[in-house]
């Protein structure tokens, strides 16, 4: 059985990074299609839901259309081996990836809204908000290297790129929580993600 991967979405990182994160984690090759706005416009009918991303997975020659991040992400971690070994450390994985979720979610409607422009909301939303959140990742991870097993899993990739995010416009936003910090910098540093992470798209 043969079997590919186009990612379909813009030509940034945005929703379809923890999608990246996790194949090369997987060390499956994919196509990686990055559109312009323009290039959307028209493309936009033609793709599924008329969202972005989508994953075509292509299974001896049969395509089937992939909408919606986390539904992709998913999948390709059950594929791959990466949701778990057994039913609990599937558990603790969900449950730190919709914990993560939980932060991206108002990260993200600050981001795409005029008050982004606004240092004082940024700085409200980075002392006010930002920190209930960290502290629920931090008591989760705990001491463990990662969230849900002994070995990375498609939570950990999820977490990352929340925090990553972070980090672009907040640097030392994870200062109150090493524990955090290092998990990071673990994930970061794994050989199948070093590459990648030195040489990907713009934030």
């Amino acid at each position: 059985m043969t079997t590919t991967y186009t990612l379909t979405y813009f030509d940034v990182r945005g929703r379809a990074e923890p999608i990246r994160l996790l194949l090369n984690l997987a060390a499956v090759p994919f196509e990686d299609v990055g559109l312009t706005y323009d290039q959307w416009g028209a493309h936009r009918a033609t793709a599924p839901q008329g969202q972005l991303p989508y994953l075509t997975e292509s299974v001896d020659g049969v395509a089937t259309e992939i909408p919606q991040t986390m539904a992709i992400v998913r999948h390709l971690a059950r594929v791959h081996g990466l949701d778990g070994r057994d039913e609990r450390e599937r558990l603790r994985a969900d449950v730190a990836a919709e914990t993560a979720l939980d932060l991206r979610v108002p990260h993200a409607q600050l981001r795409f809204s005029p008050a982004w422009n606004d240092d004082a909301a940024r700085a409200k939303f980075a002392a006010e908000v930002v920190p209930t959140h960290l502290a629920r990742l931090d008591r989760r991870l705990g001491d463990a290297p990662w969230f849900a097993s002994e070995a990375p899993t498609y939570a950990d990739v999820v977490v990352f790129d929340v925090l990553d995010r972070l980090l672009v416009t907040w640097p030392e936003i994870l200062a109150a929580h090493p524990r955090l910090a290092a998990f990071a910098d673990r994930l970061r540093a794994l050989p199948k993600l070093a590459g990648y992470l030195a040489h990907r798209r713009p934030a």
